[in-house]
């Protein structure tokens, strides 16, 4: 604990492909820590290969958090993630040890470790179904009019084809009778955290090695894992909404060759990291690590060390 009584995490983020989890593994073996996810699809079981969740011997070597939550038959939101990766440090710190939250999901990352109070309304499965089929039969603009009516600051934020949040938006706002805007409320955080980020200052060389990861996905089967997953329906959705899954669809309906698959694959991951960057540099308290100035793994381990406060080293 800190002198403010608020527990010491560290907090591993950045864009995709930038070795995020190499590094926590690393500080977690140095620090006596255990690794808590931050990302919105390694909590799902059997999209293993897809997702570049840790490995078997890498889980085995580090104990994690928040991985194989649920199958991935629904989306998960964001109060279920919090309430789950709170208890997950919460045990992990009464045992002596050091939390490292590790991924790249920024509003998973915000909500827990900045203090953003999330609805805590649950899923309501026949709504969500409702609202899907509405937006099918009129449109995604449909559903976000029907959004600007009920909480137009939600609306205003959410793109019109980002079907997923609109119907969370719609959802919450319905089921508790208030805005969902109103309800997301800043709170003080229990952490007290120590960022460090992750990034590639050449782009070229950051989409080389997203591509370079695809190929050893597609040697370690991601292909044969989409192929397996893809026929049960009650997956659709979630694979639908999966970079590294959703790409390869249609390959596997016949509609796409392989290779184009591929080049719309690499081509999501590198707007992914576009996207994932926009949020994290508004954070002003990331520490960053350009990992192609670092020259080395062993580098990038000793630029972050010297980033930790004193209260971790010496713990």
């Amino acid at each position: 604990m800190t002198s403010k009584n608020k527990t010491a995490v560290v907090a591993i983020i950045g864009p995709t492909g930038t070795g995020k989890t190499d590094l926590s593994i690393e500080l977690a073996k140095q620090f006596n820590g255990e690794i808590v996810a931050l990302d919105s699809r390694t909590i799902y079981k059997k999209m293993d290969i897809g997702t570049a969740k840790p490995s078997v011997e890498q889980q085995i070597e580090v104990k994690h958090h928040a991985l194989d939550l649920l199958e991935p038959t629904r989306f998960f939101t964001v109060a279920e993630y919090i309430e789950i990766a709170k208890e997950a440090i919460n045990t992990i710190s009464a045992q002596g040890k050091l939390p490292i939250l590790c991924g790249g999901t920024g509003l998973y990352a915000r909500a827990l470790l900045e203090g953003i109070q999330i609805p805590t309304v649950k899923p309501q499965t026949e709504l969500r179904a409702q609202l899907d089929e509405l937006a099918k039969q009129k449109g995604n603009e449909e559903l976000h009019s029907r959004l600007a009516e009920i909480d137009p600051v939600s609306a205003a934020r959410l793109n019109v084809n980002d079907l997923r949040r609109i119907i969370r938006a719609l959802e919450v706002s319905i089921i508790s009778g208030k805005p969902f805007s109103q309800l997301a409320t800043q709170v003080e955080s229990p952490f007290q955290t120590t960022w460090i980020g992750l990034n590639w200052n050449d782009r070229d060389l950051h989409k080389k090695i997203l591509t370079e990861r695809l190929n050893k996905h597609l040697q370690a089967g991601l292909l044969e894992e989409v192929t397996k997953l893809w026929p049960n329906s009650n997956y659709q959705a979630v694979l639908s909404n999966s970079i590294n899954y959703k790409e390869f669809i249609p390959h596997i309906n016949g509609s796409e060759s392989l290779d184009e698959a591929c080049t719309q694959c690499i081509r999501n991951n590198f707007q992914l990291a576009r996207k994932q960057m926009i949020w994290f540099r508004t954070r002003p308290f990331i520490n960053w690590i350009l990992i192609d100035e670092t020259h080395s793994f062993t580098n990038t381990m000793d630029k972050s060390t010297k980033m930790l406060p004193d209260y971790l080293l010496h713990r």
